[in-house]
């Protein structure tokens, strides 16, 4: 970048946000009615499997059709499968959610994917009736329930970037996953404690379209994103009434003025889609998308959902009796949550590329001494207790960067045009390593045991290399800036820009 352009770039940066009242509730709404909904799915499962209640309701279902019932390799296989159709409607919901944004906005997509949590609710709350009593239904709904949470987390991270000041950007983009370590730990503490029941799980699940409601009833009265009503529709009056909202200040020309150097870079490109992504000769957007695939990639085959999905078959290795198990699952999802909300408060302090790297090499170490203190721990009674100590080591470290970082940073890479496709494109790969790992883990760990944290391990590492040599530090930095920092030469007359400024 050139001495004239830092001078562009530093006005943006010097002018501070604040977190006005419009800017919470938006964040508030979208965090609690969608991303919330992904930490719910992840972990709504385990108490039901804990328990054997699944495991009963599907030999039921089967019995009163076929009168039999299946063997436990098949039944290992359909309670696998019914928890990977979650990262299967996922990745579908990934690939339409970035087109929806375009079309219907950051704000209109995300209010019609909420018929998609409600339809799943219904199948939920059905599916354990009388007359029901089949467990297709239930493979039906985490199928669209995947969906629906596939758009979210495709949409929320774009939406809370875009209505962000720079300062903030940060810490508002880990809210998102500060709602879905939240909403893991609601589903652990109310599989657990709350509807523990043989016949309470229907409505565990259906609760999914509570936080629905919660969208539906505020986000109408929110902001749409600034940058979308300007450069995706050319509506600079409502972009502007939009951001004095957010801002809760008049004086938004300088943003304005940003956003109307980025609309006319976009106005000579043409539609950006996901293959224009993937096959692009430019060179400026070669590394931002391999970092997208390589940190959302990263961040699930680091084998987290292993850890979440069968939180209760991990401790149950560590030889703990069955109420400890309840209190440690829930005070592993506590941990998550609070370092989350750590994360919020440091990570314009930090920035990104310390809160991968660090907690990465640690989940490394923190995967190799697990490994080690299950083996051992026939001999060892007190190795239980150590195990314990390394899977919360584990999960403070995926939570303080890993966990939150990977959604703020992919927005950040990318100009307004080609972001939502690249979002997609990434949260796609999210989805399908996700897949992966829940389809696999309980294979694998019935094949070599505790030796299975050294698979995910290898992942850890080889990330953590990636991210030491590749991934740029993006804190308080303008999407321009950024997007100049990987070789794209500005397309946009200086004279004309600086006229517009002066006006």
């Amino acid at each position: 970048m050139d001495e004239k352009e830092v001078r562009i770039a530093e006005p943006q940066q010097s002018r501070k946000g604040k977190a006005t009242v419009w800017l919470a509730l938006s964040t508030f709404s979208v965090c609690v009615g969608s991303s919330l909904q992904f930490g719910y799915g992840t972990g709504v499962l385990s108490a039901p499997l804990g328990f054997g209640y699944l495991n009963d309701f599907y030999n039921m279902s089967n019995y009163q059709r076929r009168e039999t019932y299946f063997d436990k390799d098949a039944m290992n296989w359909l309670l696998a499968f019914t928890t990977a159709l979650y990262c299967v409607g996922g990745a579908f919901g990934a690939l339409l959610g970035g087109t929806l944004s375009d079309i219907l906005g950051r704000k209109g997509a995300l209010l019609l994917n909420n018929i998609f949590s409600i339809a799943a609710a219904l199948l939920f709350g059905f599916s354990g009736a009388d007359y029901a009593n089949n467990f297709e239904i239930v493979m039906v709904g985490r199928l669209i329930i995947g969906f629906m949470v596939g758009c979210s987390i495709t949409i929320v991270p774009l939406y809370l970037a875009e209505i962000s000041p720079v300062n903030l950007r940060g810490a508002i983009g880990t809210c998102h996953q500060l709602a879905i370590t939240i909403g893991i730990l609601l589903a652990q503490a109310f599989g657990l404690f709350v509807l523990n029941k043989e016949n309470q799980w229907p409505i565990l699940l259906a609760l999914t379209g509570v936080f629905s409601g919660i969208e539906i009833l505020t986000l109408p009265f929110c902001p749409e994103s600034p940058r979308w009503l300007l450069i995706n529709k050319n509506k600079p009056e409502k972009c502007k009434a939009a951001l004095i909202r957010l801002r809760g200040d008049d004086d938004v020309d300088r943003e304005v003025t940003e956003m109307k150097e980025e609309a006319f870079k976009e106005s000579s490109t043409q539609k950006v889609g996901m293959w224009s992504v993937v096959t692009a000769k430019d060179p400026s957007w070669r590394m931002p998308l391999i970092i997208s695939v390589v940190i959302h990639a990263g961040q699930q085959l680091s084998g987290i959902n292993a850890v979440m999905f069968y939180a209760t078959y991990i401790f149950e290795e560590t030889g703990m009796s069955t109420q400890e198990i309840s209190y440690a699952t829930v005070g592993l999802g506590g941990i998550n949550v609070f370092m989350t909300i750590i994360s919020v408060f440091v990570v314009e302090r930090a920035g990104r590329r310390k809160l991968l790297l660090f907690p990465f090499a640690i989940m490394a170490i923190a995967l190799a001494l697990l490994t080690v203190s299950l083996n051992l721990q026939a001999s060892f009674d007190w190795m239980r207790w150590l195990s314990l100590v390394f899977i919360f080591l584990y999960i403070i470290s995926f939570a303080i960067g890993p966990g939150p970082i990977p959604f703020v940073i992919v927005p950040e890479l990318w100009a307004q045009g080609p972001r939502p496709a690249a979002m997609s494109l990434s949260v796609q790969v999210n989805w399908w390593c996700n897949f992966v790992v829940g389809l696999s883990f309980p294979f694998i760990r019935d094949g070599i045991g505790a030796y299975s944290f050294l698979v995910f391990m290898g992942f850890v590492i080889v990330t953590t290399i990636f991210i030491f040599f590749f991934i740029p530090e993006t804190k308080n930095r303008t999407f321009e800036d950024i997007s100049s920092s990987f070789g794209r030469k500005k397309e946009i007359n200086q004279n004309d820009y600086e006229l517009q400024e002066n006006q």
